[in-house]
C-alpha cells in the first residue's frame, strides 16, 4: 500500500471514531433529560429531599451559634438536639426590678448665731486686744478661731442637713474676718456640710472695723453689700431657689418637704445701723415665695438676724424689728410655725400672743432666739423635723475641750475651756460693774458684781434663776442697802423677772398648720 492510501485510511478510522463517540454522548443526554422530567412531574423526592437538607443545613448553623450542653456527661447528638430542647422549660421572662424610692428622713438643721469671728491676721493680742476684749460683752474673741475648728469638727461628726449661721459673722465686719471664716466653711463643706449665711448688723459698712497691735488701734478694711456677696455666695446664694433683687434674702430647699427663707434683717446703706428691718420690696418677695410653698404644701421656716418679738425687758430697743408688727402678719397668714433669729446674745423661745388671756392651744407663730455663739457656754440650737409630725429645738454645748484633746493642743484655757469660758465672762461682767461702783468697800463691791456676773450668765444662757434665793443673799442686800435706786440694781430686778423659764427647748406639732 502506498502511502498516499495510508493516509486516506487513518483519516477514515479518526472519523468514524468521533463520530461513534458523538452518538454515545448524544444517547445518554437523551437519556438523562427523560429522568430528570420524570421526577420533576411526581415532585415528592426532590421537595422531601430539599427541605430535609434545608432543615439541617439551618440545625447545624443554630446549633453552631448556640451549642448544647452536654447530656449526661456526653455530647447529645445533633439528632437528638430538637428532643432535648422540647423537654428543657422555658426560660422565664427578665422582669426589671423598679427601684425603691429611698425612705424619707426628716432634716436636721444646726444654728449658730454671733460668731463674730476675728482673724488672728488683724491682732498681736497685745495691750490694745485686751483692752478691746475686756470692754465687750463677754465674747471670747481671743479663741474664736480655735472654737470655729471645735465647731466644725462637731459638725463634720454630725452631719445635719444644713449649718446656719444667723448673722454676725465677724467681729465688727472686718474684711479679713470674713475671708478667714469663708476659708472654714469651705473646708466643711467639702466635707459634706452644707453651710448657709445671712448678714448681721455687724456685717456690712461696719466703720467700727479695727485691728489691734501692741497699743494701737487702726482702722481695718470692711464689705459692702456686693463685697459680702462674693465671700459667701456659695453658702446658700448661688444653690438658691430664689433670691430677692432688693436684700440679700433667699430662698434654701431644705428638701421636698421644707424651706428655709432667709432673710437679710440689716440696716447698711448707706449707713451701718444696729437694728433691723425687713424691706417693703422684701416683704413683697416673701409674700410670693410664701404663697408658692402653700401652694405646694412646703413647710416655710424663716431666718433671719434681728428679733421678730420683744424678747427681753432688760433689752427693749434695737433688737426687734422695727417694722415686726407687719412681718408677725404675714407670717402669721401663712400659719408659719417658726421664726429663727439671733442678735440678742440671749437664748430665748417665745409665742406671739396678741391679745392677753388667750388659750394656749391656739396658733401664733413662735420664736427662738440663738445666744452668742461667741460667749459662754458657746452652743448652737439644733431644730429637728421628728418622724411624728414635730419641730423639736434643743441646744448643745461646742465641746472644745473634747476637740483640743484630740488635736494634741497644751493650751490649758483650751483643755479647760468649760470652766475657762464661764470664769472669763463672770469675770469680764463683773470688772465692768465694778468699775462703776464707787465709794464702797473692795470686799463689797466685789460681792455686789460678783452677783450681777452669775445672774448674767444665766440670762444669756436662758436658764432659770431662783429670784428668792437670790433676793436673800447678801450681795442682794448690799445692792439694796447702797444702791437701790441704781440702774445697775434695776437691771438685776429686770433679770430676776425675766428669767423664770428654761429657753432651751421647744417644740410644735406641725398637723396645728392644717
Amino acid at each position: 500500500m502506498n502511502k498516499r492510501k495510508k493516509n486516506w485510511l487513518l483519516v477514515l478510522i479518526y472519523t468514524i471514531m468521533i463520530l461513534l463517540c458523538f452518538g454515545i454522548v448524544m444517547v445518554v443526554d437523551h437519556l438523562d433529560t427523560s429522568d430528570r422530567d420524570r421526577r420533576e412531574t411526581s415532585g415528592s423526592p426532590y421537595e422531601e429531599s430539599s427541605d430535609k437538607s434545608g432543615q439541617e443545613e439551618s440545625t447545624e448553623i443554630n446549633d453552631h451559634i448556640n451549642p448544647d450542653p452536654e447530656i449526661n456527661g456526653e455530647t447529645a447528638k445533633p439528632e437528638a438536639w430538637k428532643e432535648i430542647r422540647k423537654k428543657q422549660p422555658a426560660k422565664p421572662p427578665v422582669i426589671e426590678e423598679e427601684e425603691e424610692p429611698e425612705e424619707y428622713k426628716p432634716p436636721v438643721i444646726v444654728v449658730a448665731s454671733d460668731v463674730h469671728y476675728y482673724s488672728p491676721d488683724l491682732t498681736d493680742y497685745g495691750e490694745a486686744f485686751e483692752e478691746m476684749e475686756k470692754g465687750d460683752d463677754g465674747k471670747l474673741v481671743h479663741y474664736i478661731p480655735q472654737l470655729m475648728d471645735a465647731f466644725t469638727a462637731e459638725m463634720e461628726e454630725f452631719k445635719p442637713s444644713a449649718v446656719i449661721l444667723s448673722g454676725d459673722l465677724t467681729l465688727n465686719g472686718e474684711k479679713a474676718g470674713h475671708e478667714a471664716l469663708a476659708q472654714k466653711l469651705e473646708i466643711l463643706e467639702e466635707k459634706g456640710v452644707k453651710v448657709l449665711v445671712i448678714p448681721g448688723n455687724h456685717d456690712i459698712n461696719n466703720y467700727f472695723s479695727a485691728s489691734y497691735f501692741g497699743k494701737e488701734k487702726e482702722v481695718a478694711d470692711i464689705v459692702d453689700p456686693e463685697g459680702f456677696y462674693n465671700i459667701y455666695r456659695r453658702f446658700g446664694y448661688d444653690q438658691a431657689r430664689s433670691r430677692d433683687e432688693d436684700s440679700l434674702s433667699y430662698v434654701y430647699e431644705l428638701d421636698e418637704k421644707n424651706w428655709l427663707l432667709m432673710l437679710d434683717s440689716a440696716q447698711y446703706e448707706p449707713l451701718n445701723k444696729v437694728g433691723g428691718r425687713i424691706k417693703e420690696e422684701t416683704l413683697h418677695w416673701m409674700n410670693v415665695q410664701l404663697e408658692e410653698a402653700k401652694d405646694l404644701g412646703i413647710t416655710v421656716i424663716p431666718v433671719a438676724h434681728h428679733n421678730l418679738l420683744k424678747e427681753s425687758i432688760l433689752y427693749p430697743t434695737d433688737c426687734t424689728l422695727e417694722n415686726s408688727q407687719n412681718v408677725i402678719e404675714l407670717l402669721e397668714s401663712y400659719r408659719v410655725p417658726l421664726y429663727i433669729s439671733g442678735h440678742l446674745h440671749l437664748q430665748r423661745t417665745k409665742k406671739h400672743k396678741p391679745e392677753p388671756g388667750e388659750r394656749e392651744d391656739a396658733y401664733h407663730i413662735s420664736e427662738v432666739v440663738a445666744d452668742s455663739f461667741a460667749i459662754s457656754p458657746c452652743r448652737y440650737g439644733i431644730l429637728k423635723w421628728t418622724e411624728d409630725g414635730r419641730l423639736v429645738y434643743t441646744t448643745r454645748e461646742t465641746d472644745v475641750e473634747r476637740w483640743a484633746k484630740g488635736a494634741g493642743i497644751s493650751d490649758e484655757n483650751l483643755l479647760t475651756f468649760k470652766e475657762y469660758g464661764m470664769k472669763f465672762l463672770i469675770d469680764v461682767i463683773s470688772s465692768q460693774v465694778s468699775g462703776k461702783i464707787k465709794n464702797l468697800p473692795e470686799e463689797q463691791v466685789e460681792k455686789m458684781a460678783g452677783l450681777y456676773g452669775v445672774i448674767n450668765k444665766a440670762y444669756c444662757e436662758g436658764i432659770p434663776v431662783n429670784g428668792e434665793e437670790i433676793r436673800s443673799e447678801e450681795a442682794f442686800r448690799l445692792w439694796q442697802r447702797n444702791l437701790p435706786d441704781s440702774r445697775m440694781f434695776a437691771e438685776i430686778g429686770m433679770i430676776l423677772k425675766d428669767t423664770g423659764n428654761d429657753h432651751n427647748t421647744w417644740e410644735y406639732d406641725l398637723q396645728k398648720k392644717e
